[in-house]
Formats: C-alpha cells, structure tokens, sequence
C-alpha cells in the first residue's frame, strides 16, 4: 500500500480509549471462539466462494443478510468502476475475521482493516498471508474514532455488519470526513430495527455482551448529520429466513432456501424509495458522502 503522508500506519495499532475496554474483551472472547477462516485456495479462489457464500441472497447459497451485504459491496464497486484498483484504499470497518477485507485484496484494492478487537486483526493478518495478499491489507486493532491514516487519504469506508455497534460512539463521523477524500462515501450493510417482528430474530444475549444497537432512520440520520447520506431498504419477506433457519432443524434448511426464492421474489416488488418500505424493511444499505 502505497502511504505519501508523514503518518506512520502501524499493523496492529492498541490505542483504544477505556469506552472500548468492555467491547475489546467481548469481541475478543467472540473472535477467538470462532478462530481462523479454513478457506483453502488462491485469490480468484476465494474471490468466487466470497461472492457465492457472503454476498449472494440466501435462496442461492448465501447468508441470511447475504443480499444486503452483496448490495452494499456491489454499490461501493459499481462506484469505483472507472479506478484501477491499486490506487484505491478502502477501510474495512469492523473487520471481524477478515473475509470482506481479504476479498476486496483479492480484486487488488489497498485495504485498512479496523476492528476493536486484536484477535480479529491478527486472524485477519494471517489469512492474508496465507492467501498471499498480506502487502495489500493494513489491520489497526483501534477505534474507528482513530483510524491510523492521513488526511483525505481513504476513498471508501464499507462495513458488514458493523454500524448498529459503532453508531453508539460519538467522534466516528467526525473521523470518517478526516480520512476520506472528498467525495468518498461509506457503504453499511445492516440489520434495521424498525420492524418490530425483526426483534424476534435478534439474538438479544450476543446484542447485550456486544452492545449493539438497533438502528434507526432517525438515529442513522442524526449520526451522520455531516453527510449526505441515502438509505436503501431492504429484506422484506426474507427476513423470515433467520427465524426459519433458528428454530427449524438442518436438514429443513433446504427448504427454507426453497420458500426464501419466493420470498426473495415478493420482496422485489416492494417500491424501495416509500417511507413505508424504510420503515418496514428488515435491512438496509446506508450510503454517507463526503461532499467536501
């Protein structure tokens, strides 16, 4: 990764204030219980299973947020579709165990991957080492309100998964228009908490020990009041596939995939851009640009 400021970005940066203390132990516990990634295989190896198994919609072989997140990361690489990769950076907010991280390496992006946790930045190193793109992926096991890069020099931020546990943070947005160019955006991935039915699905022991939060248009858009920011919603109908999938046993899971492509289906017929839709959806993609 190419660095033409006097910041000095450190692999494994540990200055996370004492707020984070309790978060870093938890997340700790959580990341080393689930250990290292067993992908096997060569960068355009995992790029394929990445796209099958994490960004797909569950009908088809994914996660159950698999459409959402894969609407995010399509929308942040539909964006950067005019730049060689090599000269982008893009922070990965909230890392985990790097499969994101590792997949934008392996379409050739400089990554900044930040997590709280040091368990997760160290799985994350050593995957890509073992994929052979550790020269393109920075960790920093910090705050995302002090992300270890120069002034507007980062064109994207994108996180799976990770805005419902940093919006209860202050200093965050202030620190994303530090580092990003003008006109860089972010691109969120997540769970909504407006519908009411998707709190039933929610695993309220792990929300509690990780403290996440459920978000809100209102809190989003309070959060990042500096921005201009576009929320998409969406999973409708198929936010019934992580009730399904936790209360039915394994072998049933085909079916769900089954009853999840109608579901799928139903959902495209929802107007996206109504108030109500945001409202009722089960996920969303939110998208703050930094105008400049």
């Amino acid at each position: 990764m190419n660095d033409n400021s006097d910041v000095a970005m450190k692999a494994f940066s540990q200055n996370a204030s004492s707020d984070n203390l309790v978060d870093r132990d938890a997340h700790n516990d959580l990341y080393e219980k689930k250990g290292d990634s067993v992908f096997v295989g060569k960068p355009e190896d995992y790029i394929r299973f990445f796209e099958k198994a994490e960004l797909s919609p569950f009908y088809i072989s994914g996660r159950t947020k698999g459409y959402v997140r894969g609407l995010a990361t399509r929308s942040m690489l539909e964006d950067l579709r005019d730049r060689a990769p090599e000269t982008v950076t893009v922070v990965d907010a909230g890392c985990g165990t790097g499969r994101l991280s590792i997949y934008l390496a392996c379409k050739g992006f400089n990554v900044v991957a930040v997590d709280i946790s040091e368990v997760a930045v160290e799985l994350t190193a050593a995957f890509a080492e073992r994929l052979g793109v550790a020269d393109r992926v920075r960790g920093a096991a910090t705050s995302l309100a002090d992300i270890p890069v120069a002034d507007a020099s980062v064109d994207c931020i994108i996180g799976h998964a990770s805005l419902h546990h940093f919006i209860k943070y202050s200093g965050i947005p202030e620190e994303f228009r530090r580092v990003l160019r003008p006109g860089g955006a972010c691109y969120f991935a997540d769970s909504f908490g407006e519908n009411k039915l998707y709190h039933l699905f929610h695993n309220k022991k792990l929300m509690s020990e990780l403290g996440d939060v459920s978000l809100t248009r209102h809190m989003v858009r309070d959060y990042f009041a500096g921005f201009s920011t576009d929320m998409t919603p969406t999973d409708w109908f198929v936010m019934f596939d992580k009730l399904l999938t936790s209360y039915l046993p394994e072998r049933l899971h085909g079916l769900v995939r089954s009853i999840s492509r109608v579901a799928f289906a139903l959902d495209r017929r929802v107007p996206a851009k109504s108030s109500i839709a945001l409202k009722l959806s089960g996920s969303k993609v939110t998208k703050p640009e930094h105008s400049g």
